[in-house]
């Protein structure tokens, strides 16, 4: 009887850490379609887009004369459940342009500014219990990814 539930125990265990990398990895090819998206969009409309991020995803402006408007071309992007997400973003940038909020801005030209969003599952604020349930995704201002598992950084 001991055995058994050792066994079962030790399956649920291996399951969930499986369907934790598999969360991550949705997750971030979704924020790099997301992202190539919002490039697209800003190069075919000849147009300024800023993606901003909060605790609930990621939402798009447009400028659009001169006044910064909801995008309504681009889909809000929302964080997975049970995915933990941190990201780094230029406050003084967004203050001396006077945008709406802090984000990312994406030019007609088809450049970015360079970003980073960490992605966490398990644990709380990124002390998740194996580094391997981690990822962070950079890109750089061409919206070059470079993705990088936490397991590898040390």
């Amino acid at each position: 009887m001991v055995v058994i539930i050792s066994v079962v125990a030790t399956m649920s265990i291996l399951s969930l850490s499986g369907g934790d990398k598999s969360k991550l990895t949705a997750q971030e090819n979704q924020l790099k379609a997301f992202l190539g998206l919002v490039r697209d969009q800003s190069a075919f409309n000849r147009r300024l887009y800023l993606v901003v991020p909060d605790k609930t995803g990621l939402k798009t402006y447009v400028l659009l004369k001169k006044k910064w408007e909801a995008a309504t071309k681009v889909d809000f992007l929302a964080w997975s459940s049970g995915v933990t997400v941190a990201w780094s973003v230029d406050e003084t940038f967004a203050k001396n342009q006077e945008l709406p909020e802090a984000g990312w801005m994406f030019w007609p030209t088809g450049e970015t500014l360079e970003g980073d969003i960490t992605f966490s599952v398990g644990g709380d604020a990124f002390r998740a219990p194996e580094k391997e349930n981690i990822v962070k995704v950079s890109w750089n201002d061409l919206l070059q990814f470079d993705a990088l598992d936490a397991s590898k950084e040390d």
